[in-house]
């Protein structure tokens, strides 16, 4: 079985950046391959919460039996740009895994796009000898960190009467040059017809290496053509004026010996992966980071790093031109060396800074709003003997989960292979345990620390898969209510949904965490559990505290009167729009089956229409809308816009002309949030069937009704009690309630053929 090793939280939680602390908060800790651990991190200012920090960052471990580093060029080319995660998905293979790696190189952003600025390897094989004075970071022959100031590439090619300079590998021969081609050039030398090509192999017992010396045989000579194809695993020596005079005296079948020396601060080396860096110094040397030759600006960053035996590689990408302002390269340096550096290169940054994760892509937020394809890209590989998906190991996302007291959290879980390799990102079928002391697992499966203390919450799979999280338990937090306001009735208790914070993370909390106080108990009642419950009309601040933290929220209480409350307050204040020449006209007709009567002069047009508006706020929790119309016109349909709290804009919902009873069910069109409450109704639009007679029309309007079924007709004489204007009368045995001097039946409709009086 696989065992998960981490590299260890850090004890300390603060970092000095720059002269100023700055507290760390680690948002998640996994590993996303062999040998390696990855650390989302925020840091903050500790003196103002500002200057905020986003930071990803992967440690390899290269002495992990599956682990190896590859520099991978975009489009597998010299010239040329590709996403980070793209290449890595290119190259992946089912026993060669690419799962995490950074962007590289500094790289030609006109003409050439992608040429890279400085040293460049690939397995073994230069891509790139530029003279230049960048740094430069990569691996050795023996997957070792190799982190440099200065190259030398010198090459030969040792002839039987002479021996020639070569004077770089691969891009453009010029006058009187020799080069080396490779593979990693592109298809073919890219030459112009001025030259001699040999296109040469390696005989056995021989590789290519930056300090090597290989014999090597002519298979193929061409004069005076240029452009020679550059098949895989083979190079092509390529000779202009007098070097192509030399090259003529070659012939095919000839062994040739080719010395390549690659010296890394005046030591020769054989670099198995490189990838060069900026023109400053480097941002770490031999544990000291950088204090006056660093760039000096604010960016977005990637860093590649070591530790002194360089069997540990760290790869960093701090965000920056957004919520995290970015850094310059001395922070970069100093991040990277506080979590274990001994010495740092800084890569390309801005909008090409990009830490990459198998199964997710860009981890981090990219200032250009997407992942930017660049010039080339260094990686941790998996190499395994064979595909294997089968979970050998969980862990969580992060190791350590900080709570308040009460606080509810769904830990998600990793899992992976017998090689370490990360197979799934959210494992099912997991199931948690732990002592009462430090909280419960509750039956949809969450933990709730409802405990008094610590202590570990235990996580199995299958009973033969298991892994251990620390839960801290804090005994403070800054606490969120949802709901900045709440309408309620007497019908419907609400339980209070709030959220606790500590550090960076936000988990829900039970209300019972919190102790809840109204300011007004005539209004509502608040139980121990965080339920409220409306008593009486009216409006009122609660407050729930927790620690040293409170949060508020407003409740008003509306209770309906009766089972259905027709408004007649609906019935004025509309404003109207119609097609041209419609001139609507409104008239209220308070009493009787209709609340007011619409005329309208109908006219031929294009998709005729008269639409009336108004932001009518609807009373307390109605379950159903309902209302009715009758017309001499034709309509094709009627649409009703009625806009929940929580909404920016109106829902429309049509009804066809046959639908003049028209019925809306509240929850089946909004849902059951109480955020949706209050209900607007802002608009009615009548789209008008072109068969109307021209001429004038006539809309009946009915009152509009809001039904609320939780109240019964026993609640009608409780509500008498509790509205002013309110009282019940009888008419023929009949019980009618008058208000506001109209009369309603036991339905809250209006009565036409009842003139009740006390």
């Amino acid at each position: 079985m696989v065992t998960l090793v981490y590299a260890g939280m850090w004890s300390l939680n603060a970092i000095t950046l720059n002269n100023v602390a700055y507290t760390i908060d680690t948002l998640a800790q996994f590993s996303p391959g062999p040998g390696a651990t990855y650390y989302q991190l925020r840091m903050l200012r500790a003196s103002d919460k500002l200057g905020r920090l986003d930071c990803w960052l992967m440690t390899v471990d290269t002495k992990n039996p599956y682990v190896s580093i590859e520099a991978v060029m975009g489009q597998n080319a010299l010239v040329g740009t590709e996403r980070p995660s793209a290449m890595a998905i290119r190259k992946t293979t089912d026993t060669k895994i690419f799962y995490g790696g950074t962007n590289g190189d500094f790289f030609i952003t006109s003409g050439d796009v992608g040429l890279p600025r400085g040293l460049t390897v690939v397995n073994n094989e230069y891509v790139y000898t530029p003279t230049s004075s960048r740094r430069f970071g990569g691996v050795s022959e023996q997957m070792l960190g190799v982190i440099g100031t200065t190259a030398k590439f010198s090459g030969k090619l040792v002839l039987p009467d002479t021996t020639l300079t070569i004077k770089h590998v691969n891009y453009t021969r010029n006058e009187n040059e020799l080069v080396l081609y490779n593979q990693h050039n592109a298809a073919t030398t890219g030459t112009n017809a001025y030259g001699t090509e040999l296109l040469v192999e390696l005989l056995p017992d021989y590789a290519w290496h930056t300090t090597a010396t290989v014999k090597a045989k002519v298979l193929t000579k061409q004069v005076g053509v240029g452009s020679m194809p550059i098949p895989a695993g083979k190079a092509v020596l390529s000779g202009h004026g007098t070097m192509q005079t030399m090259l003529n005296t070659v012939s095919e079948g000839d062994t040739v010996t080719i010395k390549l020396t690659l010296k890394i601060d005046g030591v020769n080396t054989k670099m198995s992966q490189c990838i060069g860096g900026d023109n400053y110094a480097l941002i770490v040397d031999s544990g000291r980071v950088e204090q006056s030759n660093f760039w000096d600006e604010l960016h977005p960053r990637t860093a590649f790093g070591m530790t002194e035996t360089g069997d540990t590689l760290f790869f960093l990408v701090v965000d920056g031109r957004s919520a995290s302002i970015g850094c310059t390269t001395k922070v970069l340096g100093e991040i990277i060396n506080y979590y274990g550096a001994w010495r740092a290169v800084n890569y390309d940054g801005g909008g090409s800074s990009c830490l990459y994760l198998r199964h997710f892509g860009e981890v981090n937020n990219g200032s250009d709003g997407s992942e930017r394809a660049v010039g080339n890209a260094i990686y941790a590989i998996a190499n395994v003997p064979e595909a294997d998906n089968t979970i050998v190991a969980i862990a969580p996302y992060n190791p350590t989960y900080s709570l308040p007291r009460y606080g509810l959290s769904s830990p998600k879980f990793l899992g992976y292979n017998r090689y370490g390799v990360l197979v799934e990102t959210d494992v099912q079928g997991i199931t948690l345990s732990c002592d009462p002391s430090v909280g419960e697992v509750m039956e949809d499966g969450r933990f709730l620390a409802s405990g008094t203390q610590g202590g570990l919450l235990h996580a199995s799979l299958n009973d033969s898969v298991a892994c251990d999280i620390q839960i801290r338990l804090t005994v403070s937090a800054p606490v969120n209510v949802r709901l900045d306001s709440v309408l309620l009735d007497s019908k419907h208790p609400y339980e209070i949904e709030v959220s606790g914070k500590v550090g960076n993370a936000t988990m829900q909390l039970l209300p019972s965490a919190l102790t809840w106080q109204a300011q007004d108990e005539q209004v509502i009642a608040v139980s121990a559990e965080g339920v409220i419950t409306g008593l009486n009309n009216g409006s009122t601040v609660l407050t729930g505290t927790l620690g040293e933290y409170a949060d508020t929220m407003l409740v008003n209480v509306e209770i309906p009167e009766t089972p259905v409350l027709s408004w007649e307050r609906y019935g004025a204040g509309w404003t109207f729009s119609s097609t041209t020449g419609f001139d609507p006209q409104m008239s209220m007709l308070l009493g009787g089956t209709a609340a007011a009567k619409i005329t309208f002069n109908y006219a031929i047009g294009r998709s005729p229409f008269l639409k009336m508006e108004k932001k009518a706020r609807m009373y307390s929790l109605p379950d159903t809308i309902r209302w009715g119309y009758s017309t001499d016109a034709l309509f094709s349909k009627v649409t009703v816009g009625i806009r929940p709290n929580n909404a920016q804009q109106a829902r429309a919902i049509s009804f066809t002309p046959d639908q003049t009873q028209i019925a809306i069910p509240v929850r089946e069109m909004f849902g059951d949030d109480v955020a949706i409450f209050p209900l607007w109704l802002e608009y009615i639009n009548f789209s008008v069937d072109t068969k109307t007679t021209t001429g004038s029309h006539e809309i009946l309007l009915k009152p509009i009704e809001l039904v609320y079924s939780e109240y019964t007709e026993s609640a009608l004489h409780e509500a008498s009690a509790l509205v002013g204007g309110t009282h019940k009368v009888l008419q023929n045995g009949q019980l009618f309630l008058m208000r506001n001097g109209i009369c309603y039946d036991a339905l809250g409709r209006v009565r036409e053929d009842v003139n009740a009086r006390e």
